[in-house]
């Protein structure tokens, strides 16, 4: 019997376990691993962190409901197994996986869907002072701190503003900045704080957000953010974070009280340590056109693991979920032309879709080239999302975790 591994349960791992399930079923040992027991749907990860009413609820049991799926759910009455363990170690020669718990898998094909860790770039003090934007857990202490600072103002403990630093313009910080601002504004409502409560800014390095989309479009977020009272300083590169404070490489030193750092990502280590993978300059996993590994035969790799340059830009197409989706499709696709001895397909990339949300009922959608904004745009990102769930679960329990989403999710509104 075939025997298909594949590491980590994210947006690519899920989709090539469910879609190699329903062409080759019981013909193949299908084993996905992955450190946790659910797939966190990333997505609405800035929402889990500025969840209004958390507090009610010490173990955050609603919350994790809300956007952590168990595999059991994912995988059930399918002919997947699945292993909750950490992967760390890696042979293609011998076509073999170790856990950390010493326990050593054999594969005829290998899917490496691994995610990645928060890139510090070399920052001093980013790992010991900054809030990294990954879990579910970094979710939760950040909104727990901003609970706590709120009511140290609240008591006159602490004086107003509370000064959040979120740094990096992509997509994550964006949303984070946006939806914090709309959290602490409750907040402040609910404990009888008069007045703006906080001073939240949004650094970007290079000189401008988001470079990939339209002027047009860059325009209308920024003026969303300056709405919700956000400062976006850009071409401000950080030099240093500290115990309160971040140092530009201007020499400007800002004091700050939380520092939430949502600048980039990178390969986790164990990747980097198997030699057998080529790394592209960025250090992320070389593919072919097929998204399979060189000189690796059976051993594919997708989403944030690898660095894929369309054609059409000689740019690395972006790290976004469904594109993820896309490649973990292919590459179960190749898997089961391989295993009829057929020729394997060429990923072909598409990226002109994306959704910004920017606080509240408030998202920017770029649809083939269409720009919708405001709440209709925030529909359209609903519908998305509950596409999304129903591909990966049956239509009660998709119904059942968007019911809990919007219920939770909109208290800020």
């Amino acid at each position: 019997m075939v025997k298909v591994l594949i590491l980590g349960g994210g947006f690519g791992g899920v989709r090539a376990a469910l879609d190699l399930d329903k062409k080759i079923g019981s013909e193949a040992k299908i084993t996905l691993i992955d450190k946790n027991s659910y797939h966190l749907f990333v997505p609405a990860l800035y929402e889990a962190a500025s969840a209004y009413g958390v507090k009610k609820d010490p173990f955050s049991v609603r919350l994790k409901k809300t956007i952590c799926v168990p595999y059991s759910d994912i995988f059930e009455n399918k002919n997947i197994n699945f292993m909750q363990a950490e992967v760390s170690a890696i042979d293609p020669e011998n076509k073999k996986i170790v856990t950390e718990g010493g326990g050593i898998l054999d594969y005829d094909y290998l899917v490496i869907a691994l995610g990645n860790r928060v890139a510090d770039f070399g920052v001093p003090g980013v790992k010991e002072y900054a809030f990294q934007f990954k879990d579910l857990e970094d979710a939760l202490l950040l909104n727990r701190k901003i609970d706590e600072l709120t009511k140290e103002v609240a008591a006159s403990i602490r004086a107003r503003p509370i000064k959040i630093a979120v740094v990096g313009a992509g997509f994550t910080g964006i949303e984070v900045a946006a939806e914090f601002a709309r959290y602490i504004k409750k907040l402040s409502k609910a404990r009888g704080i008069n007045g703006r409560c906080e001073r939240i800014m949004i650094l970007q390095s290079e000189t401008k957000i988001l470079p990939a989309i339209s002027n047009s479009e860059r325009i209308s977020i920024l003026k969303r953010l300056t709405m919700l009272g956000i400062e976006v300083v850009t071409g401000a590169p950080v030099e240093e974070v500290g115990n309160g404070y971040i140092k530009l490489n201007n020499g400007k030193r800002l004091d700050i009280d939380v520092v939430i750092w949502t600048a980039g990502v990178c390969l986790i280590d164990m990747l980097i340590r198997t030699s057998a993978f080529p790394l592209t300059e960025n250090k992320k996993i070389k593919v072919n056109n097929n998204l399979e590994i060189a000189a690796l035969s059976g051993v594919f790799a997708i989403g944030d693991n690898i660095e894929f340059i369309d054609t059409k830009t000689d740019k690395p197409v972006p790290a976004l979920a469904y594109i993820a989706v896309d490649q973990g499709k292919i590459a179960a696709k190749n898997i089961l032309r391989s295993i009829n001895n057929k020729k394997l397909v060429e990923y072909k990339p598409f990226y002109d879709v994306w959704i910004a949300p920017v606080g509240g009922k408030y998202a920017i959608a770029h649809i083939w080239g269409f720009k919708i904004s405001g709440f209709l745009g925030w529909v359209i990102r609903e519908i998305v999302d509950f596409r999304y769930m129903l591909s990966i679960l049956s239509f009660k329990k998709a119904i059942s975790i968007m019911r809990k989403e919007i219920t939770l999710f909109t208290q800020n509104d």
